[in-house]
């Protein structure tokens, strides 16, 4: 038998050993209560229905945070003890989002479409604009939500810069 002619005696050492590769490192940033978001994301989506032409993408970050806020997993987003956290390499994502809802909200409810009236004690929309998507009390909560965001969103974002 020409088997038995070969007799290992001790097992093989190599120099160099197979290592397990490391695990991406994954950061979160917490953006806030889930009630805030949950009220950022409603308008978002509200105006959404109204401006088709500014339709993100489908795997956009903010299509992430309604599953996520309506009970779907995902690997962008997570929901733990009522604090949305968002993946560190989406932040520039939301921050984008956001400001472009700040502006939509900002040109909507701005001071040139409204006037002060006296007799509610507060400012009225003139008579020749066009009606808003967006309630002035939900912008004006919306408006508040997303400047503690960006406070939150500005710290956490990379800023590269380039040599003159």
């Amino acid at each position: 038998m020409p088997a038995a002619e070969y007799t290992v005696e001790r097992f093989p050492t190599w120099s160099t050993r197979a290592r397990r590769l490391a695990a991406p490192r994954v950061d979160w940033v917490s953006l806030g209560s889930e009630y805030d978001i949950a009220h950022v994301v409603r308008l978002w989506q509200l105006i959404m229905r109204f401006r088709i032409d500014d339709l993100p993408e489908d795997e956009s970050i903010m299509w992430q945070l309604a599953d996520a806020l309506r009970g779907r997993r995902g690997d962008a987003v997570r929901i733990l003890e009522g604090e949305v956290l968002v993946d560190r390499r989406h932040v520039k994502d939301v921050r984008d989002q956001a400001d472009w809802l700040w502006d939509h909200l900002a040109d909507e409810h701005g001071v040139q479409r409204y006037r002060w009236s006296r007799d509610v004690g507060d400012y009225v929309r003139i008579d020749s604009e066009h009606p808003p998507i967006t309630a002035l009390e939900d912008a004006r909560k919306a408006i508040a939500i997303l400047e503690i965001l960006d406070d939150v969103l500005a710290d956490n974002v990379v800023k590269l810069w380039e040599d003159a």
